[in-house]
């Protein structure tokens, strides 16, 4: 019996590695939330938040291979609780490398439990800034693109002003992940000297109609439209005249309320989706 189960083992991790040939990025379905995996394909794993609770566990279980416990990367985009509170959980039982977050201060218990563990487990921390760059290959990365200015203990009136906007780029591939971004950071980024052009866009703020104007997604020009938003949502996400928007510029729309967890795979020189 032992022996078989260590044959299993063996056989499962082959199949694992010659399966991450390509690179995956998977949005899960946490209700109304944000969580976005990144595989590459020599094997790092990137979370970009968790999700408004603990659901982030068992997808992350169910998705990478039972032995896997660590994560090299955490990026948290903001401290909202739903995009924090499964980020925390992730933290708390995962080995998480290091850490990028814009360090924007936000009086809930979930961020300062975060601060806590962070502090506790000696995790590495990065305060995001513009320009920073990720490289997981010698063609793949992820680049911060917001937010502009240092944010690190600071308290604005809007959260969502020191959002972590960032471009996965992956060879010719990309993604383009908004967070909650709203209309002044796009017209910042539009107006910045960065190439915005992706063919996957993480749509901002669940797309509500405070995120995704009209100017902004014809410089990114989509594919494919990702919106991370909960079932019968009480806000009503997404919006109508955001989702007539996506329709104009002829993007792909998926969202994970009627969707589930929605998947790509690329290749560098093709993405495509496993919906």
């Amino acid at each position: 019996m032992t022996l078989i189960g260590a044959g299993a083992v063996i056989w499962y991790a082959v199949f694992y590695f010659e399966s991450r040939q390509n690179l995956l990025v998977t949005f899960f379905d946490v209700g109304q939330g944000d969580a976005i995996l990144v595989e590459t394909p020599s094997g790092q794993e990137i979370l970009i938040d968790g999700g408004p609770g603990n659901l982030i566990l068992p997808k992350l279980g169910q998705t990478l291979p039972f032995w896997d416990r660590s994560i090299d990367l955490l990026i948290l985009t903001h401290p909202h609780t739903d995009h924090i509170a499964g980020a925390l959980e992730v933290l708390k039982r995962y080995k998480v490398d290091s850490v990028i977050e814009s360090g924007v201060n936000h009086s809930i218990p979930e961020y300062e439990e975060w601060k806590k563990v962070l502090q506790e487990k000696k995790t590495k921390v990065v305060s995001a800034r513009a320009g920073q760059k990720v490289i997981f290959s010698a063609n793949g990365t992820i680049e911060i693109l917001s937010p502009l200015e240092d944010f690190s203990g600071k308290s604005p009136k809007n959260v969502h002003d020191g959002m972590i906007v960032s471009r996965l780029r992956y060879a010719s591939t990309s993604v383009l992940l908004m967070g909650d971004a709203e209309k002044p950071i796009e017209y910042q980024l539009v107006r910045s000297q960065n190439s915005l052009r992706s063919d996957i866009l993480k749509i901002g703020h669940h797309g509500s109609k405070t995120s995704t104007t009209e100017e902004f997604l014809r410089e990114v020009s989509p594919k494919f439209a990702v919106i991370q938003v909960g079932r019968k949502n009480r806000y009503g996400h997404p919006a109508q005249e955001v989702l007539d928007r996506l329709a104009a510029v002829g993007a792909k729309v998926l969202r994970n309320d009627l969707e589930g967890g929605i998947y790509f795979k690329s290749d560098g020189k093709t993405i495509w989706t496993e919906n």
